[in-house]
């Protein structure tokens, strides 16, 4: 691990054990054991700090790989089931964190970080683009379902594709603010039956 990576993953373990997003400088230098004035070297200021966390753990936190996820493969039901299971597996791993050996609820680091992450210049404009590709992939899975008889010809694609983002969202907002266990066996639990309202009817 580099220099400015522990500096990041240290501030980070502060604001766990703190519960709190604000740490200065001499407590990230007595806690990584990098002089204050090396970690000038890496970061004008404490706010500079505070960005590049909240960059890397809590909006990378939200981005998923659409490449990867347009090369999931398989007939209708299995694309959007595997699609959706990838997402919910990376989201609920969160980002690796390799200074800090014990197992950390990912919803602590959003917990803390969520004020700095909304206030983020791009955080808004991230999640538009975000939802913009995920519809994107969606539509153009339905779509082909829908020309090979495995998906209902009679209700809007855009419907459908609504149905989903609303379940996708709908599971994650659970997870972060109802704290349900897992997020998979929450979708597994509802997948079937967002299927059978959408599968194709003779």
């Amino acid at each position: 691990m580099n220099t400015k990576q522990l500096i990041l993953e240290n501030t980070l373990k502060l604001m766990i054990e703190k519960q709190d997003s604000l740490i200065s400088i001499r407590e990230i230098s007595a806690s990584s054991g990098i002089a204050i004035g090396g970690i000038y070297h890496y970061f004008s200021n404490k706010e500079e700090i505070y960005k590049e966390i909240t960059e890397r753990y809590y909006i990378n936190y939200y981005k998923f790989d659409i490449d990867k996820l347009n090369q999931i493969n398989g007939n209708a039901k299995e694309k959007i089931h595997d699609v959706m299971a990838e997402i919910f597996k990376q989201n609920q791993t969160g980002i690796n964190i390799e200074s800090i050996d014990d197992e950390i609820d990912y919803r602590t680091i959003l917990l803390i970080l969520t004020a700095n992450g909304f206030a983020h210049e791009n955080f808004q404009d991230l999640c538009q683009i975000l939802l913009n590709e995920l519809k994107e992939l969606f539509t153009e899975i339905i779509k082909e379902g829908q020309k090979n008889r495995q998906i209902r010809q009679d209700l809007p694609t855009e419907d459908i594709v609504e149905s989903l983002i609303i379940m996708y969202m709908g599971i994650e907002y659970k997870w972060e603010m109802y704290l349900i266990d897992d997020m998979i066996s929450t979708f597994e639990d509802n997948f079937n039956l967002q299927w059978e309202k959408i599968r194709f009817r003779e």
